[in-house]
């Protein structure tokens, strides 16, 4: 009996924190027929997340997150929203405009849900801000940005500040994004900030140092474990499509300085300790 009294105390306060944070309504219902299991998975797929703030966590529980939306198609949020103009329908019905590329939809309906006790909603301000940059609305991204960590000064998100950096940089602040970029590689779970470091560098007579971070995304790749190649192949693949682009005939080593001599088995690039100039030369190639 204890167990099933604070099973229901937990799973109130995680139905409090649906409502407050505009979470999916279908929380309220695996929550009241499942308290105890429920909370648990409340927690794992929605609160853990955003306390890991990776995309790792982020990859790991989006099957489950699919799974309890699954059939809610575009037309269905855009009934619910007809139907209740609640933060959580807007908020659904933006985020499928954002995943269909109707970024100014999104930022409509983002913006019309700060109010009252979401008006700084971190979430919901990062989601704005995103969809802002993505019309090239860079000033007013900026803006939303700034309010989200003055409201949220405990706010952590390595997503956001990844955007606050890119913004930062389409805004030709060079000095701002510079030091936004060199905290990020630091701390990023993936290669996605040192490669865009790394091509501001390239973009503003910095050649050296942007070649170092594209070689250390291969290295790092190189060390890390299948899964984190596959998860980050993106901004993996494009150092190393630079360097098969433009790397001389199959069975050519390309060769660079370096205390070690690597070996990038998954990329079929071989790098050797003894000369820089063609890596330097494929790796800012990827940059173009």
């Amino acid at each position: 009996m204890p167990f099933i009294g604070l099973s229901l105390i937990i799973a109130i306060i995680a139905i409090v924190h649906v409502i407050k944070t505009g979470r999916s309504q279908l929380w309220i219902m695996v929550l009241l027929a499942l308290p105890g299991i429920g909370a648990i998975a409340y927690l794992v797929v929605e609160i853990l997340p955003e306390l890991l703030q990776g995309r790792t966590s982020r990859r790991v529980t989006g099957s489950v997150s699919k799974a309890l939306n699954q059939g809610k198609t575009f037309d269905e949020a855009k009934r619910d929203y007809a139907l209740s103009k609640s933060v959580q329908s807007a908020c659904n019905l933006a985020d499928l405009h954002c995943e269909r590329g109707e970024f100014a939809e999104a930022a409509n309906l983002y913006q019309s849900t700060l109010s009252g006790l979401n008006e700084h909603n971190p979430d919901i301000m990062r989601k704005l801000a995103y969809a802002q940059f993505k019309l090239s609305q860079f000033d007013q991204a900026k803006n939303t940005l700034d309010k989200l960590i003055s409201a949220n000064p405990d706010y952590k998100n390595q997503d956001a500040h990844l955007l606050y950096a890119r913004t930062l940089a389409e805004l030709k602040d060079i000095d701002g994004a510079t030091e936004e970029y060199e905290t990020l590689i630091h701390y990023y779970t993936g290669p996605e900030p040192a490669y865009r470091f790394a091509k501001l560098l390239q973009e503003n007579g910095n050649p050296d140092r942007a070649s170092t971070l594209l070689k250390q995304i291969i290295e790092k790749a190189d060390m890390s474990p299948k899964h984190y190649r596959s998860m980050h192949s993106e901004w993996i693949n494009k150092p190393v499509a630079g360097c098969r682009k433009d790397a001389p005939p199959a069975g050519t080593e390309i060769l660079f300085r370096s205390t070690v001599a690597v070996t990038l088995t998954h990329s079929g690039v071989l790098f050797r300790p003894e000369d820089q100039r063609g890596l330097t030369h494929c790796l800012l190639t990827s940059l173009r």
